[in-house]
């Protein structure tokens, strides 16, 4: 049975006929309108939200979301209560968190790919070029990288890293000098959108295309940019600690036991490559009648958060002492999945809840850790955006309605039309939010449950 505190959702199917007594000549007849073939009534967004709704502080005009040209798009980003935002001329402008009043404004022609890191704002423009500005408005240095589709920028230690699919440039934070660039074969690599550096090795994750596509990790020497190692098969490390690598491998079609099931983590050298051997997890299931094998998400994948290895394992969730680890050791926990399998993990926890995106319904639904109780963060329309921060969810839905939940208790606090049905990630400076929504940036002032 489901644990849930969210309302049921009814689907209705149903085939009707309707019949009207018709008189001739002094008997009724019975006249039959034409009967469909299929009739549904869709109840699972009926419904409707209660909350008070509320007005933005302040709107401003931004370029449209377009998550086709820029999957990773960030319109804007808020630090130390102000908002810097590309506006809909294409140029850099800084806001007051609280009013919306225009501070300064920078450049033209700049892209929706932007950062802010240690008091200063990293962007690119459409000439390919990254610039480095203050948080005053004053321009620190620009760089010509030819990067005219670059997808996301990095600050790590003294070094921004810029990507762009196959590409890879490093910039001194400093100065603006390019320290290096570099690019795989455009043919068989696709950039993902995880980086990270740790005892100079830069290690970066692509999709690679063979006679299969797959999740590689490629590791490089981040002063030259020279690459050290690669491994296919391998996703974007779960930590690297004492020189060792620890990476989940993807053993689809290697390893297809439909009963005795098991995650790989392969283990490497961080300068060479070198393998260090695996560890593996390991558990049984009934096979499917059906013959399918079901793998990743649910039935078969893992996240580290702390010291604890959380294994998605189909019907159910476990979790290990990861640092403590004994060759077919019991986990630590287990939580029941069971009747969820329409789930796909974030990977993420929160205030003891632990997410998954609800494909089935198109929501937010949570996992209390303590319980096991599954919560679902719904809404009366599919949902577009869902963001969580502190003890709010916000969420922006399919016809343009965009609500705040209370995380705990799941009661909606507000609600704020914003007449666009395209929504990007929600930012949160102090006690306000700001909405990104179609072309429009809007500010709103938190209630103070979600402070």
């Amino acid at each position: 049975m489901r644990k849930t505190i969210h309302s049921s959702l009814l689907t209705g199917l149903a085939v009707t006929s309707i019949g009207l007594p018709l008189i001739f000549g002094g008997f009724a007849e019975k006249a039959s309108a034409e009967q469909s073939a299929v009739s549904m009534s869709n109840l699972a967004y009926s419904s409707s939200i209660q909350a008070p709704v509320i007005k933005p502080s302040w709107s401003f005009p931004v370029i449209p979301i377009d998550r086709n040209q820029y999957s990773e798009q960030a319109v804007a980003v808020a630090e130390n209560g102000k908002v810097f935002a590309i506006d809909s001329n294409h140029r850099l402008v800084a806001l007051e968190g609280s009013s919306g009043r225009k501070l300064w404004q920078y450049g033209d022609q700049l892209t929706p790919v932007l950062i802010h890191s240690n008091g200063t704002i990293y962007g690119m423009t459409q000439n390919g070029s990254i610039y480095a500005v203050t948080e005053s408005g004053k321009k620190v240095w620009t760089t010509s990288l030819g990067f005219t589709k670059a997808g996301n920028i990095y600050r790590i230690g003294s070094t921004v890293y810029i990507t762009q699919s196959e590409q890879t440039a490093a910039v001194d934070a400093a100065s603006g000098k390019l320290k290096w660039k570099i690019s795989e074969d455009k043919d068989s690599y696709h950039g993902l959108n995880d980086l990270m550096e740790t005892d100079g090795v830069l290690i970066r994750n692509y999709n690679v295309q063979g006679s299969l596509t797959f999740e590689q990790i490629n590791a490089y020497d981040a002063k030259t940019g020279k690459k050290l190692w690669e491994s296919f098969r391998n996703s974007f490390p779960l930590a690297v600690k004492d020189g060792v690598v620890y990476s989940l491998a993807n053993t689809f079609m290697m390893d297809d036991d439909p009963v005795n099931r098991k995650v790989t983590i392969s283990q490497y050298d961080l300068k060479t490559g070198e393998s260090k051997g695996d560890r593996q997890y390991r558990w049984t299931e009934a096979e499917n009648k059906d013959g399918t094998f079901q793998s990743g998400g649910i039935y078969g994948s893992a996240f580290l958060y702390g010291k604890d290895l959380y294994v998605f394992q189909g019907k159910a969730l476990a979790s290990y002492d990861f640092w403590n680890y004994k060759p077919d050791s019991k986990p630590a926990r287990k939580w029941s999945q069971e009747g969820y399998d329409q789930l796909i993990p974030l990977y993420s926890i929160h205030e003891g809840r632990i997410f998954y995106q609800d494909f089935s319904q198109g929501g937010l639904t949570a996992m209390k850790l303590a319980s096991g109780q599954f919560i679902h963060y719904g809404g009366d329309n599919p949902i577009i955006q869902a963001d969580v921060f502190g003890k709010g969810v916000y969420v922006g839905q399919s016809d343009g309605v965009f609500h705040g939940y209370d995380l705990m208790t799941l009661k909606p606090v507000f609600t704020v039309n914003t007449g666009s049905r395209s929504f990007g990630p929600t930012l949160k400076s102090g006690g306000m939010i700001f909405i990104q929504s179609g072309n429009r940036l809007l500010a709103v002032k938190l209630p103070a449950s979600l402070k």
